[in-house]
């Protein structure tokens, strides 16, 4: 029988946006004792439940000896009804256009009266996690602003949120480019972004994610990519420090690489099916390859943040 533990579970959040080196930086942080990586949570639902996606270990969802265990005690098996319910809740209360509404008293309280039943089976769902992997910190890149603020509403949780930011144009050139999508039957290659698209959701969401959370200085950190590239141990520190883990080792083998284990991610950009040594180095690729006239574009409309973050603008 599994011991219950009734202590609000520590969830350390990723917010930022998509292709900014949180898979990398997430499967490290997995390799610390105490610590569990599920990828991006916000969509395991949708990913786990009801697509059967693969899961990080390279098993469909479905099969997959973590995932089962963490649905059948909790929840009494991978209910498809049950995940379509709390998509369903979720899209009512936790997307990017109810950021506003979570920024004033009045309507934090209409969304956490709207999502109801999905914050409880949240806390459910995490406190399983917890309890399935014997963890005592789960990691979560979902990066999502309002998802992440929601998560900060679920009783029995207790949220840290690492702001991860990288390079607006180093972020646009990765979202340009055709990336396989290994874990879906249904799509050959990951979504796709214009450097346009990109550079307005990098505004957009640094912006909400500061709003957010800037009441809350202690338990939250903003770290830029490329400092955690170019010193990981300073960062690794500051990341356990954030979350009271300072005594924990850290997943370095000398200065700059780390051996990934297996990981049970829900889901996810490709990088997470890594294993084995992996050097953390800068990617640089952009610079070089990257059109011009698209980093001139991509900076122009980052430009205050691009500022505020200490981003060269040339």
């Amino acid at each position: 029988m599994r011991t219950v533990d009734s202590s609000p579970v520590k969830v350390l959040y990723v917010a930022g946006l998509g292709r900014s080196g949180s898979t990398i930086l997430a499967n490290t942080l997995g390799q610390v004792d105490g610590f569990f990586s599920g990828g991006e949570l916000n969509f395991i639902w949708k990913h786990a439940l009801i697509e059967n996606r693969l899961c990080g270990c390279g098993r469909p969802s479905r099969e997959c000896p973590f995932w089962g265990p963490v649905f059948d005690g909790e929840f009494g098996g991978q209910s498809e009804s049950l995940a379509r319910e709390m998509m369903r809740l979720q899209y009512s209360g936790a997307r990017t256009r109810h950021i506003p509404l979570m920024l004033t008293e009045g309507g934090r309280e209409k969304i956490r009266t709207r999502l109801g039943k999905f914050l409880d089976n949240t806390g459910r769902l995490y406190g399983a996690i917890r309890s399935v992997s014997g963890s005592r910190v789960v990691v979560d890149t979902s990066k999502e602003p309002a998802y992440g603020y929601a998560l900060g509403m679920v009783p029995g949780v207790d949220l840290r949120v690492l702001h991860l930011v990288r390079d607006p144009r180093a972020a646009a050139y990765s979202w340009a480019k055709k990336k396989p999508q290994p874990d879906s039957a249904d799509r050959e290659f990951m979504h796709r972004k214009t450097p346009t698209q990109s550079a307005v959701l990098w505004d957009a969401w640094n912006a909400a994610i500061e709003a957010l959370w800037r009441r809350s200085p202690d338990k939250y950190l903003r770290l830029r990519y490329e400092d955690f590239i170019a010193d990981p141990r300073t960062s690794f520190e500051a990341m356990l420090k954030l979350v009271g883990e300072e005594g924990a080792e850290l997943p370095l083998v000398g200065d700059r690489e780390v051996k990934l284990g297996i990981s049970h991610t829900a889901s996810g950009n490709p990088n997470r099916f890594d294993t084995g040594a992996v050097e953390l180095k800068q990617d640089q690729a952009w610079t070089e390859r990257m059109n011009g006239r698209d980093q001139k574009l991509v900076t122009a409309l980052t430009l205050p943040l691009l500022a505020r973050y200490h981003y060269p603008l040339t």
